[in-house]
């Protein structure tokens, strides 16, 4: 039953990412801002759960801050799909396969 709800959560994770895709193509977005925004914010996101220090959380904090600060001062907002973008992803990369893996241990 595990595996049933894991294609059926990936099928509408996909519809979801190419709804949103389309809707970027449709209405002239800038493809270079969304991109730039996924490619920031994708591997924060995967690597979550990695951030168990106070410093990496701070940091992650005060970036995701002062890029949010820049996107609405110059009014890039089609960077907002972007982001959007890399926490479905990024996300579902964290809670089934990052999350779930086991670490080296001696």
């Amino acid at each position: 039953m595990k595996k049933n709800t894991n294609v059926w959560i990936g099928i509408i994770l996909s519809i979801i990412i190419g709804v949103i895709i389309i809707y970027s193509i449709e209405y002239d977005k800038s493809f270079i801002q969304i991109s730039i925004a996924y490619l920031i914010y994708i591997l924060p996101i995967i690597f979550l759960s990695s951030f168990n220090s106070k410093f990496s959380s701070f940091i992650l904090a005060l970036t995701t801050i002062l890029i949010a600060y820049f996107l609405y001062k110059f009014s890039y907002f089609d960077s907002v799909i972007g982001i959007i973008l890399a926490i479905i992803t990024g996300g579902a990369l964290n809670y089934y396969r990052v999350s779930k893996a086991k670490g080296f241990k001696k």
